[in-house]
C-alpha cells in the first residue's frame, strides 16, 4: 500500500474518532477508555487468572450475543462452575457433569462444546506449568513488546507473536492457539494489539485495509495496519479496538451509545 493510500485511510480512521465521540454516553465511554488504557500484563495474578480470562473469551466466541454473554458473566456462574478457576481442579472435570448441571444457565455462551475447551485449557495450561513454571513466565520468553513506540516494536510483535502460537499448537490449547483468539487475549491483558472480529474486519474492509473480511493473512493485516495508526497517532490500540466496536455497532458496544 503506497504512503498516500496510508495517510487517506489514516485520516478516515480520525473522522471514525470524531463521529463516534459526538455520539457517545458519558462517562460511560471514557470509562470504558481509561481502563483499557491502563490495562498491563503485570495485571494477571497466576495461572488460574490466565484461566479464568481464557474462560470468559471463549464464552464471548464463535458470534455468542456478546451483550447476553456479558450479564451471565457478570453473576459469577463461571467461578462457581469451575471452582474458582484453579487449574488442577478444573483440568479433572467432566464436561458432560457440568453440561447437565448447568448448561440452563450458561446457554448463552452458544455452544456446549466450550465447555470441554475450557476444560482442556486448563489441561495445557497444567502442562506449561510443568515446563516453564506459569504461562506468564513462557509468555514473558517471547520477548513481545507491551507497548508499540516503533516500526521495530511492530516487528518484534509479530515474530513472538508467531513463536507463542506455535508453543500453544505444541500444547494443544485450544482456540488460543488461532490468530484471532490469541490476539483477543493479548488485547484484554493489555498487549498493544487488536482483536479482528466480525465488526473489525467489516469495517476494515469498509476503510479499504483489505478486501476480504475473511483469512488469516486478512486478520493479520488488519491488525497490522491499526498497529501502525496508532504508533503514528500515538493512542493505545485497544482504544481503537473500542472506537471500531462502537462504530460498527457490535452489541456489546452499542451500550456506549446515546440513542
Amino acid at each position: 500500500m503506497e504512503d498516500n493510500e496510508i495517510r487517506k485511510i489514516f485520516h478516515r480512521i480520525d473522522l471514525i474518532r470524531e463521529e463516534v465521540d459526538s455520539q457517545v454516553r458519558e462517562p460511560e465511554f471514557s470509562d470504558e477508555k481509561r481502563e483499557r488504557e491502563q490495562r498491563n500484563p503485570n495485571m494477571i495474578e497466576d495461572d488460574n487468572d490466565v484461566l479464568r480470562r481464557f474462560a470468559e473469551l471463549i464464552a464471548f466466541s464463535e458470534n455468542a450475543k456478546s451483550d447476553k454473554v456479558s450479564n451471565m458473566l457478570e453473576t459469577d456462574i463461571f467461578t462457581v462452575i469451575f471452582n474458582q478457576f484453579k487449574i488442577e481442579v478444573v483440568a479433572k472435570m467432566d464436561a458432560n457433569t457440568v453440561l447437565s448441571q448447568y448448561w440452563n444457565v450458561i446457554k448463552d455462551i452458544r455452544f456446549r462444546h466450550k465447555v470441554d475447551k475450557i476444560i482442556s485449557c486448563a489441561k495445557s495450561l497444567v502442562s506449561i506449568r510443568s515446563k516453564h513454571g506459569s504461562f506468564l513466565s513462557m509468555l514473558e520468553k517471547h520477548n513481545i513488546p507491551h507497548k508499540l513506540e516503533s516500526e521495530g516494536d511492530l516487528k518484534n510483535f509479530w515474530q513472538g507473536f508467531d513463536s507463542l502460537r506455535y508453543v500453544l499448537e505444541k500444547e494443544n490449547m485450544p482456540f488460543f492457539r488461532s490468530h484471532i483468539s490469541l490476539l483477543h487475549f493479548l488485547l484484554d491483558i493489555g498487549y498493544d494489539c487488536i482483536k479482528p472480529d466480525v465488526v473489525v474486519m467489516k469495517v476494515a474492509k469498509d476503510l479499504g485495509i483489505v478486501e476480504r473480511e475473511e483469512g488469516r493473512q486478512n486478520f493479520r493485516r488488519t491488525v497490522r495496519f491499526i498497529q501502525s495508526y496508532c504508533i503514528n497517532r500515538n493512542i493505545k490500540p485497544a482504544v481503537i479496538d473500542l472506537y471500531l466496536l462502537v462504530y460498527g455497532r457490535q452489541n456489546w458496544a452499542k451500550k456506549f451509545l446515546k440513542n
